[in-house]
């Protein structure tokens, strides 16, 4: 913001001396999720695991990120050593209270302790350093570029190539028009040589349709989190509660659209007066739709989450992808009715009878789905509808989870 203010001034002064100042456009010349991820060899013999990671600071940690921790830590009884390398974000002090086993470690530091976090987003220059014991594990996409790499370096230093264990929970060439980041997320799927972890069975089909099949891979599906269970009604009685779930960081979660497809309603729905609509998940600031205000309750604690949950009527949220995403089905599981959107093979309404599965997810379809939840709630008088039965496969224990451990570590006995 100091350096856009002194640009500022600086114009306004070349203007008033008559100083004529024509500003070319910055052309792109690199990628820069993919900025080197540069190693230096030290040698060990005991094997060590490596997760690399985005970030695990709290408004970066949603469902994918604590998954995929969940499956490094399963995984951790067979390696002496590991590591988790943050590639976006400095882990903070609260971040790193989650990790009380873990020690925070600079890149720089040759450092033995058993189990590391390494902030390595300001790497430019820098490295980390690694052997031929060291294995890779990733999830987004330019986290498994960095892991790729770094197994072409181990075999440029005379290694036996390894594979990456890639936890793949979107497909995330779709992230992104047709561009550089675009190829390089596809670029990331050698499905004939790495090991693809598959976060839902959608997914995986969604790939098989794309033409790509992964030779080794294992699915996990879907469970609700251990801190919103058990699923308890908070009585009979629901609040006339909108709850969206709103990520204006994330294009895929549609906050525009939901936001036209809300407008849209309240303009054509006297009723919205009566209705309180709140945004979570990264929205902190009300937004003014005309009609109403959708307050932004950021991202909330479990406790509170949970809470919301229990007490409030519908549920809005949209995942633009083939991804089924948390927060819907946590949202059907307890109770609410719930808008999603369906995509390709997805639908979620043979997941719950109370989701409404648009299969055109425009402002239109979303008024018309808002109007008609309503209606059921006020003909029913807020009573509470839907009791999901508890042997639901998502209210489950996890069962695919184990499994999907089970059979990577057989994998890693031979391969890793």
């Amino acid at each position: 913001m100091k350096l856009l203010r002194l640009l500022k001034s600086g114009l306004a002064l070349a203007r008033e001396r008559g100083v004529s100042v024509v500003l070319e456009p910055q052309i792109a010349t690199s990628v820069p999720e993919i900025t080197p991820f540069g190693l230096r060899a030290r040698q060990c013999s005991s094997p060590r695991l490596n997760l690399v990671l985005p970030s695990i600071n709290p408004e970066h940690y949603f469902g994918g990120a604590d998954t995929a921790v969940k499956l490094y830590r399963a995984l951790l009884d067979r390696f002496p050593r590991s590591r988790i390398v943050l590639l976006d974000s400095h882990p903070r002090s609260e971040a790193l209270a989650r990790f009380p086993d873990h020690v925070a470690v600079d890149s720089d530091e040759e450092s033995d302790a058993p189990r590391q976090i390494v902030g390595f987003s300001n790497r430019y220059g820098r490295t980390l350093p690694a052997g031929a014991a060291d294995r890779w594990m990733a999830t987004a996409w330019w986290t498994a570029f960095a892991a790729q790499s770094a197994t072409a370096w181990q075999q440029s230093l005379g290694e036996t190539p390894r594979p990456v264990l890639y936890f793949i929970q979107d497909f995330e060439p779709g992230f992104y028009p047709w561009s550089s980041q675009s190829a390089v997320a596809s670029s990331t799927y050698r499905a004939d040589f790495d090991f693809g972890v598959f976060n839902t069975g959608l997914l995986r089909d969604y790939f098989a349709g794309q033409g790509i099949t992964y030779a080794r891979q294992v699915v996990i599906e879907p469970t609700l989190n251990a801190s919103l269970r058990p699923v308890e009604q908070a009585g009979e009685q629901r609040e006339r509660v909108i709850l969206v779930y709103a990520r204006p960081s994330v294009p895929r979660n549609a906050l525009p659209l939901i936001c036209e497809g809300l407008r849209a309603w309240g303009w054509s729905d006297a009723r919205c007066k009566h209705w309180d609509v709140l945004g979570i998940g990264e929205l902190d600031r009300d937004l003014d739709l005309g009609p109403f205000v959708l307050r932004g309750l950021g991202k909330l604690s479990l406790a509170d989450y949970r809470s919301r949950l229990q007490r409030s009527a519908i549920g809005l949220s949209l995942m633009l992808s083939p991804h089924p995403s948390y927060p819907p089905l946590e949202m059907a599981a307890f109770g609410m009715s719930t808008i999603s959107n369906a995509f390709a093979n997805k639908d979620l309404a043979c997941w719950f009878d109370n989701v409404v599965s648009l299969r055109s997810a425009s402002p239109a379809a979303i008024a018309d789905a808002l109007r008609g939840e309503v209606d059921r709630w006020e003909f029913a008088q807020m009573a509470q509808r839907w009791r999901i039965p508890g042997d639901h496969a998502f209210l489950g224990d996890d069962r695919s989870f184990d499994a999907a451990v089970t059979q990577i570590k057989g994998w890693a006995a031979q391969h890793w």
